[in-house]
């Protein structure tokens, strides 16, 4: 029924349901304001990050009884992102005292030693944390920086993926002189060869070859268009 068939005593008064809906939000905000000091986090759900290290989630779980009100979740994101394990990472706080965290792990693609221990080494040539083993390709006198650690590895997966085989170790003598060490299935020793940053024709060559099993020699220089340099163990 419409309001203007009404008598005006029934019609409704829109300025008077205003008004008490405002006077019942004024009455609950100092009760909500009063109990905001007791919303504290209480849980940290880490079901997103069942691949991060101990000491990446141990730091996650000091959050628990701090006010909630006071936890960011832009500046967790931010400090987790500061590990060198952590890739991507998603912060949600759920009032009144609930945080999930999500985050994945950055992949490692090989490892170099620096002092006792072991430190994984991302695609991107990036450092991923700390590792309790080595982690073939082993990088060895190549110059920590993200550029130079992701040419050295683009070089031992271009040798990998050739040849079917596995290389444990790739060293830097120059930027244009990598020496890998292969190991193919069923040999005894590595083969010991040397690349270039570029794949050349020699090395596609002898690298089909040793994927068909044919080549023989432990030692081999392949950084030439027009030469397979074989000899001895170098």
């Amino acid at each position: 029924m419409r309001t203007s068939f009404l008598p005006e005593r029934l019609r409704p008064n829109a300025q008077r349901r205003r008004s008490r809906r405002s006077l019942l939000l004024l009455a609950l905000l100092p009760a909500t304001l009063a109990l905001t000091p007791w919303w504290r986090v209480q849980a940290v759900d880490l079901g997103g990050c069942a691949d991060l290290p101990p000491e990446v989630t141990a730091s996650l779980m000091q959050l628990v009884g701090r006010p909630a009100l006071t936890v960011s979740p832009q500046w967790i994101r931010h400090q987790l992102e500061q590990w060198p394990e952590v890739a991507a990472v998603e912060v949600r706080l759920e009032l009144p005292g609930t945080l999930r965290v999500a985050a994945t792990r950055r992949e490692a693609r090989g490892s170099l030693s620096a002092g006792k221990r072991w430190h994984a080494v991302s695609s991107s040539g990036e450092l991923a944390g700390v590792l309790d083993h080595k982690l073939e390709p082993v990088l060895e006198d190549v110059r920590c920086r993200p550029a130079e650690l992701r040419r050295a590895l683009a070089v031992a997966e271009r040798c990998a993926e050739a040849t079917g085989g596995r290389v444990e170790a790739i060293r830097e003598i120059t930027p244009s002189d990598f020496e890998l060490r292969l190991r193919t299935a069923g040999a005894e020793q590595p083969v010991v060869l040397h690349l270039g940053p570029e794949p050349t024709k020699g090395e596609r060559y002898w690298l089909e070859r040793i994927a068909r099993g044919e080549a023989r020699s432990p030692w081999a220089d392949l950084r030439w268009d027009d030469r397979v340099v074989l000899g001895g163990v170098g």
